[in-house]
């Protein structure tokens, strides 16, 4: 819900002032977590973590700000580095919730309490960051000629549009969509105690690919690159489907995770080519729209199909939505032989 005014207020604020917005709502679901669990109100702690998800929403955006700061040649690169810093995620992520924990009554009130620290540190170090700055509002007689670019109906049916979206949209959905299952279903094949070692390593997975997928895109070009995750996530899915064996979880959590990253990657570096500066803020907050929210729709139907039907399901509804993005993939590059014939 919050992707689009977070773009739209990145464009209006610039980056540093979106960002720093964005964190406000971090602290808040810090204060909010933590007086939900000290009092108790199951509510107030929905409250917070529905800051958390604003928080996030306004994050995502710094792999487009990477993709701003640096030049045509490096820009591929800038943001598979922004995407691979999640990896410190796999781990510290975990080792701090694990320490803190039981420092306080009751249980992870510390945890909230010292993970307030993240939103000022990056409110703060954010300013220090050289980013594009917002645009200056324009002259009376030219705001009709500037106005925000073209409408976004006509930006959406780009082919890069609809193959970026659906892109970053497949990589969320389809990676979100086995991570909610998994640890439900090793627990009904009695691998609990094995959940968080896949989990943490299905993290390392969906960053460690950053510091090369910049590479890749350069050498290779977006749609390949996006074309590699459908690969990946394919893996995972013959993985997913042949055992239920700790080797089979981890093997599908690695793939899809490393899956997400590349159509991830790949996805965003076409996304930043097919609009203006000034159209920036409506297509960026259109994109990660539709692919937040076809995310969130996974990971609540991900419970359902493990539950009512089980893991195979959950596999086979990750197979037409990659199969999709092979179509669309296909589609762009026989749209584009069309015109370069064409001229």
């Amino acid at each position: 819900l919050m992707a689009t005014p977070a773009s739209l207020l990145m464009k209006k604020y610039g980056r540093r002032g979106g960002f720093a917005i964005g964190s406000i709502f971090g602290l808040l679901g810090c204060g909010f977590c933590t007086i939900g669990l000290y009092i108790s109100d199951f509510w107030v702690f929905i409250a917070g973590t529905s800051c958390f998800g604003a928080f996030n929403a306004f994050n995502q955006y710094l792999r487009f700000a990477a993709a701003e700061a640096a030049d045509d040649e490096f820009r591929p690169k800038a943001i598979s580095w922004v995407i691979g810093g999640g990896i410190l995620a796999a781990f510290v992520g975990g080792t701090l919730a694990g320490n803190t924990a039981n420092l306080m009554l009751p249980q992870y009130v510390a945890t909230y309490i010292i993970l307030a620290v993240t939103p000022i540190l990056f409110a703060i170090t954010i300013q220090f960051v050289k980013m594009p700055e917002p645009e200056k509002p324009a002259p009376v007689e030219e705001k009709q000629k500037k106005s925000s670019g073209r409408p976004l109906r006509q930006i959406m049916k780009q082919p890069a549009f609809v193959v970026a979206a659906i892109g970053t949209s497949v990589s969320w959905a389809g990676m979100i969509l086995m991570m909610a299952a998994t640890p439900l279903s090793m627990k009904a094949c009695g691998l609990i105690d094995d959940v968080p070692f896949v989990i943490q390593w299905h993290m390392f997975a969906m960053f460690a690919p950053s510091f090369f997928a910049g590479q890749l895109v350069s050498r290779f070009g977006n749609l390949n690159v996006i074309m590699m995750g459908f690969g990946l996530f394919g893996v995972g899915i013959v993985s997913g489907l042949t055992g239920i064996t700790l080797a089979n979880f981890f093997i599908t959590n690695m793939a899809i995770g490393a899956g997400w990253n590349l159509m991830l990657i790949g996805s965003t570096s076409l996304l930043v080519t097919c609009h203006t500066e000034e159209e920036k803020g409506k297509v960026q907050g259109a994109n990660d729209t539709i692919a937040y929210g076809l995310a969130a729709i996974s990971s609540f139907f991900a419970g359902y199909l493990q539950i009512e039907i089980g893991w195979n399901a959950v596999m086979i509804a990750i197979v037409p939505q990659i199969v999709i993005v092979a179509l669309v993939v296909w589609w762009m590059r026989s749209f584009n032989a069309r015109t370069v014939a064409a001229e």
